[in-house]
């Protein structure tokens, strides 16, 4: 099992920013001479545009967005990742949960010594589950409108009725389009666009993981989501490996934020000893 409080730390390094809980502030109250700062309250349903944003300032997202460029068939030889797609400037940001309300112990789960010998479906797809991962359940029941989305906890192998199908990780929304734009001509042929990509394999989306050094421990960590993507909402690209939630342009923050809500639900924190 993997200490919650390592969690925070792999939420700190997804959201490039400092994560901490109101039950380690009050530790930290009990304690003479430790104080530990608070921050804007970080919720499940924000979750997914917290990390998006982050990416757009990580010095880390170049080398992935470079790599999410060759993988999508993108001629990078004389293009190049513009610089100006990334942010330069990044104030310190500081995150606070409630962990109680933020993650859901019944629903952790150690894969990390399972091999699959069967096939996994969920929301009609195929389910690599996340073999060698640590997953920390993230609490989403009746946090929407109604838990269909979810499945049902009754059932190991098959999809059932309105359930959506699983995916890995989540590339910023900015990112992407400064990887797609002016490489595609507009029109029928274009094949990528502006939106959040992420995909149903694990070992792709390792590739794109963010890794940390944990303060707790000493151990490296590599930290990816797992979540549930609204197939109305998504297209399939290079050989259906990569998943795409389109962002319209012209939309306002909130807009946007509630876009990203309907269409994809972080539900797993994923983690890997390095």
């Amino acid at each position: 099992m993997v200490d919650r409080s390592v969690a925070l730390e792999a939420l700190s390094a997804l959201a490039n920013a400092q994560v901490t809980s109101v039950q380690k502030q009050r530790s930290y109250a009990a304690s003479p001479g430790v104080g530990h700062g608070g921050g804007a309250q970080l919720l499940i349903k924000n979750l997914i545009s917290s990390i998006l944003d982050a990416d757009e300032t990580r010095p880390t997202s170049r080398c992935h967005f470079q790599n999410l460029r060759c993988a999508l068939g993108v001629d990078v030889s004389g293009a190049g990742f513009h610089d100006q797609n990334l942010h330069h400037t990044h104030q310190p940001k500081c995150h606070i949960i409630d962990e109680e309300e933020f993650f859901d112990h019944p629903y952790d789960y150690d894969f990390t010594k399972l091999r699959d010998t069967e096939t996994y479906c969920r929301g009609g797809e195929v389910y690599e589950r996340p073999c060698g991962w640590y997953r920390f359940g993230l609490k989403v029941l009746n946090k929407y409108d109604g838990n269909e989305w979810l499945g049902n906890s009754f059932r190991s192998t098959q999809s059932v009725p309105g359930e959506w199908p699983v995916s890995y990780h989540g590339t910023s929304k900015k990112g992407a389009e400064g990887i797609i734009e002016g490489f595609y001509e507009p029109g029928p042929g274009q094949a990528y666009g502006r939106g959040i990509y992420s995909t149903p394999y694990i070992a792709v989306a390792e590739g794109y993981a963010h890794q940390f050094t944990c303060q707790k421990d000493g151990k490296k960590y590599k930290v990816i989501l797992q979540n549930r993507i609204n197939p109305e909402y998504r297209k399939k690209y290079n050989n259906e490996k990569y998943w795409l939630i389109p962002i319209k342009r012209g939309l306002s923050d909130e807009e946007e934020e509630e876009w990203v809500k309907r269409a994809i639900r972080p539900y797993g924190l994923l983690l890997k000893q390095v």
